[in-house]
């Protein structure tokens, strides 16, 4: 992490240099330097072999401050210590439905979740993200893929301790309230292919949020790969008001936060795909390790695929999304040198170009694999 902490320090000069005008509300011009920073935090941490999860998220945070374009500067105590941040707060609105043809728009429905990034202003390598889909879900989180699931949502709090160290809310209370505007974003920073973050152009408005949480973050056996955390850490956060946005998009996907991290072990994956009168997507596992692997799942779904249209970057079909689950951990064994296979059939309704995604839905492992295909 040598390299990144070269990169802050440069990056936090220019950010001083460029807030000295606008201290309690940072300026459009502070929410680009702050997207600078975090792209090249995460390309420094790429370049030297770092964690990818962390990697990623400096990566998500940039995206996610470059499309809102505004910020703002709040004060967290972190055990004990009062300490300022820089901040940014987000409300994504996802209209889905199982399908998308016309016979399905009575099951339409909304989903939304609202999130709070702040980082350290003195190291922003330090990240706080609260996310939570309303105000009277507790903090907390599965930190041993053992551990049977909380009855009812539950907000989760992720924090980066600068160091490489990955904690995880497991106790704590929150309140996120928005109030939507109709003034659209100015984005900060840098033109990115929206479809590389959204599966379609979002709808972007600004809006004001007051946020409040108290919570405890420990660290996890199996959330972010290679973290060194250890111990515990204590957060607090007096109400207080912060800049954001509010996005709107139609898609078959659930709403996530800017930073999600996956499950610490990886498999390879790979997705062979056939068109004929059907597509069949097949999605193939492997465990090249000489000992079995244990998968462990948080309900009966073991996996998921999901289709794009290439043109547009809206979901054609999610294989889950007309289906039911029983929340209940389930776990299978994956034999040393072996494979497992999920195959599905879907019949298009359209011709044209598209990408598909079959990936394994599990708290313990992480696969996934891409491919492109065209329907004549």
């Amino acid at each position: 992490m040598d390299s990144a902490r070269t990169v802050a320090a440069l990056a936090l000069a220019a950010l001083a240099a460029c807030s000295s005008d606008s201290i309690t509300t940072p300026s459009q011009r502070d929410a680009a330097q702050a997207v600078t920073l975090f792209t090249q935090l995460a390309d420094s941490i790429s370049r030297a072999g770092g964690d990818s999860a962390i990697g990623g998220a400096y990566a998500s945070l940039a995206e996610a401050v470059r499309q809102g374009g505004r910020i703002s500067t709040i004060g967290i105590t972190v055990d004990g210590v009062p300490t300022r941040f820089s901040a940014t707060a987000l409300h994504t609105e996802i209209t889905s439905a199982p399908c998308l043809a016309d016979a399905c728009a009575a099951v339409v429905r909304t989903i939304s979740l609202r999130s709070l990034v702040a980082w350290q202003q003195d190291d922003p390598r330090r990240i706080v993200q609260l996310s939570s889909s309303s105000d009277t879900d507790p903090i907390r989180a599965y930190l041993y893929p053992v551990l049977v699931p909380f009855p009812g949502a539950s907000a989760s709090l992720t924090y980066f301790d600068g160091n490489g160290g990955a904690f995880f809310g497991t106790s704590g209370s929150q309140r996120v309230a928005v109030t939507k505007g109709s003034e659209p974003c100015v984005a900060a920073g840098a033109d990115r292919p929206v479809i590389a973050i959204f599966p379609a152009p979002p709808r972007c408005t600004k809006a004001d949020f007051v946020v409040s949480f108290s919570a405890k973050a420990e660290p996890s056996t199996f959330l972010g790969s290679r973290s060194t955390a250890t111990g515990s850490h204590t957060f607090d956060m007096p109400s207080q008001a912060v800049l954001g946005s509010v996005f709107e998009l139609v898609t078959l996907d659930a709403p996530k936060p800017p930073i999600d991290l996956p499950s610490s072990t990886s498999l390879p994956a790979t997705l062979s795909i056939s068109t004929d009168s059907v597509v069949t997507l097949t999605l193939t596992i492997s465990n090249p390790s000489a000992t079995p692997a244990k998968i462990v799942h948080s309900s009966t779904q073991e996996f998921d695929f999901l289709i794009v249209d290439a043109s547009t970057g809206r979901a054609a079909y999610r294989w889950s999304a007309d289906k039911g689950f029983f929340q209940a951990i389930t776990s299978g064994t994956l034999a040393a040198n072996g494979r497992l296979s999920y195959s599905i059939t879907w019949r298009p309704a359209t011709k044209g170009a598209f990408i598909a995604t079959g990936e394994l839905v599990s708290i313990s492992h992480r696969a996934s694999a891409k491919g492109s295909f065209t329907v004549n």
